[in-house]
């Protein structure tokens, strides 16, 4: 790339001006694609100016001896992300401007208008770690209300014991675990019998390797054998405790939370909603209503990265979450859950067009907020 040549006084493209104080003070956010600037050296020393992404430190462009009193023009193809211009002044140290976000033309969506902005690891450290300090202390309520689970499985109260199932079922899916979230364990605590496809009702699993929230689900409501359910409740203790453990070591990759804030709904939608993992309890709507929390957690995370890239998302989404609480809590009978197959047609609809709205909104955030360097 070849710097042109310009006269100071040209003004059919924007100004970036350098001086013994200062660097690109009217600096402000172009659009995406080629950008023409006219670089001016106001000081009395000659010096270089480049412009450079400050999460990545890659320049973009650069001028490494403009002279004083002298202009050159710089053409820059701009993709969305952040920019920033440095000067040099021979003998002088550096300076910057201001860092400015570039963006992609508004799309009009579900969400509002959006624009796609790359997202550096390090500007997601902080809503990681903040996740995982929810999620840490959620699986530590979860390992107590296990505890309760057995203790009132060792009462032989059959309805205590499917209270204290439900209590801890629905802390688990607080967590979000959606699309195997925590791998073989998660699938291990609250996987659907082997052999049972998705999108095929729960029948009679045989072996002895179903094991879990399931498994003990039909022990209490289908078989009401408090004997086998306390056999699997120790085991569920015993899989919780590792991952308790596991948690602590393994750190959740920063491309993971744009993933899950509709990840979680779209695994409601396709086990929950279906009843696919209803062995008895009839909860899959209060599954969901756990869901949408698990959810409200990392929109609420993610706010500040989102509001620069779909100012109006998190407050739409918020709406029609709201909206898929009513419709879920509207399906209960007499105070009670009750399987989704029993839910009359007209409230079910309403929980179908509620969900299918929010996950509209939320389906674009990993495609307005990609991780750089993300495989995932």
């Amino acid at each position: 790339m070849y710097p042109v040549m310009a006269r100071a006084n040209d003004q059919r493209s924007p100004h970036i001006v350098m001086t013994q104080s200062s660097c690109a003070p009217t600096w402000t956010a172009p659009p995406t694609g080629r950008q023409t600037f006219v670089v001016e050296n106001r000081s009395t020393r000659s010096g270089a100016i480049y412009l450079f992404n400050p999460f990545t430190g890659i320049t973009v462009d650069k001028h490494s001896a403009l002279a004083p009193r002298s202009s050159v023009t710089l053409h820059v193809d701009l993709k969305p992300g952040h920019y920033t211009w440095g000067c040099h002044l021979d003998g002088e140290g550096a300076r910057q401007s201001v860092d400015v976000t570039v963006r992609n033309p508004p799309v009009m969506t579900a969400a509002g208008p959006t624009t796609s902005i790359p997202v550096q690891p390090s500007q997601l450290v902080g809503p990681v770690i903040a996740y995982e300090a929810y999620v840490t202390e959620e699986l530590n309520v979860l390992a107590g209300e296990v505890t309760g689970l057995q203790s009132a499985i060792a009462s032989e109260s059959l309805a205590q014991a499917e209270a204290a199932w439900l209590t801890a079922h629905l802390t688990w899916q607080r967590l979000g675990a959606a699309y195997d979230a925590f791998g073989t364990l998660g699938t291990n605590i609250d996987g659907l019998a082997p052999g049972q496809a998705v999108g095929q009702a729960p029948g009679a699993p045989g072996g002895s390797s179903f094991e879990g929230f399931h498994r003990i689900e039909l022990d209490l409501w289908g078989e009401q054998d408090l004997g086998a359910a306390a056999a699997d409740a120790a085991q569920l203790a015993a899989n919780v405790a590792v991952l308790v453990e596991q948690f602590t070591i393994d750190a959740i990759p920063p491309a993971e939370l744009p993933l899950r804030t509709h990840e979680i709904l779209e695994d409601s939608l396709r086990t929950e909603l279906s009843g696919d993992d209803d062995y008895g309890s009839g909860t899959d709507m209060a599954s969901v209503e756990a869901d949408v929390s698990g959810t409200e957690v990392l929109l609420h995370l993610l706010a500040p990265l989102l509001k620069a890239r779909a100012p109006e998302l998190v407050s739409r989404a918020m709406v029609q979450l709201n909206r898929l609480d009513v419709a879920l809590a509207a399906t209960m009978q007499d105070g009670r859950w009750v399987a989704v197959s029993q839910v009359p047609l007209s409230e079910r609809e309403q929980v179908d067009g509620a969900i299918g709205a929010a996950l509209e909104i939320l389906a674009v955030i990993p495609d307005i907020m990609p991780v750089v360097g993300s495989t995932l």
